[in-house]
């Protein structure tokens, strides 16, 4: 049997970026030696997710002057 510590939250989507800002902090909170490893995993996940949306918009935007 695999033992596990969770956490759950409630996030209110109206206010997502407060929202999220805070369940990182909760989990950052319990994992402090890797604080950093987490934050540079988040911020590659971040960045990878800003360059998708980035082209998408980029291609929608050219799918229109053609």
């Amino acid at each position: 049997m695999k033992s596990r510590t969770l956490m759950e939250f409630t996030v209110d989507v109206a206010h997502p970026v407060g929202e999220l800002s805070a369940v990182i902090s909760e989990v950052l909170g319990v994992h402090a030696g890797s604080r950093l490893d987490i934050l540079r995993g988040l911020d590659t996940v971040i960045g990878e997710a800003i360059v998708q949306l980035e082209q998408n918009e980029g291609a929608d935007l050219n799918d229109g002057n053609d």
